[in-house]
């Protein structure tokens, strides 16, 4: 249960991290940045903005409970984890045009069914939620391949669940 609510908080981070470049559609005037503050505050550089995500997803790893993890994120950047599939879902973001709409809300559906089934404490769930997030991609690649690259950036160790799907 403990290494679940850490790869959560992994699929938390980035999916957080991502959603600083609402940015573009507020510039565009898609999107009132209202509301949007803390995570508009993020730097625009990928690797700062991943540095700066890392205090809140370490306080979400130690998390007891998927609850508190999220809290957690939810607390620091002012925004529910439904406000951010929202955003994706924004027909101006970047390739929401795609088939199928753009990657990253699908990551954070990956990321919200991971802390369901981590609630609901049933393991054959979190097992099918947890690897469903490990083999997600974003639109350019896989997301393991992007946490590896940002923790690598920053000098931090990518949890084991994310390096031994390296090559699935």
């Amino acid at each position: 249960m403990t290494d679940s609510v850490k790869l959560l908080s992994d699929g938390l981070a980035l999916v957080y991290h991502e959603a600083r470049n609402a940015r573009h559609l507020v510039k565009a005037g898609f999107l009132v940045p209202t509301g949007w503050e803390h995570l508009l505050s993020l730097p625009i550089n990928k690797v700062e903005a991943w540095r700066a995500v890392q205090v809140v997803r370490a306080n979400a790893a130690n998390a007891l409970t998927a609850d508190k993890a999220i809290s957690w994120f939810e607390q620091r950047f002012g925004k529910s984890l439904s406000s951010l599939s929202d955003l994706y879902a924004n027909e101006h973001w970047k390739h929401a045009s795609a088939f199928g709409g753009h990657a990253w809300r699908s990551v954070t559906t990956s990321v919200g069914a991971l802390a369901v089934a981590i609630e609901e404490g049933n393991i054959s769930e979190i097992e099918g939620a947890a690897h469903s997030l490990l083999i997600a991609r974003h639109n350019n690649g896989a997301i393991r391949d992007k946490i590896a690259e940002l923790d690598t950036a920053v000098g931090i160790q990518t949890g084991p669940w994310w390096q031994y799907h390296m090559g699935a």
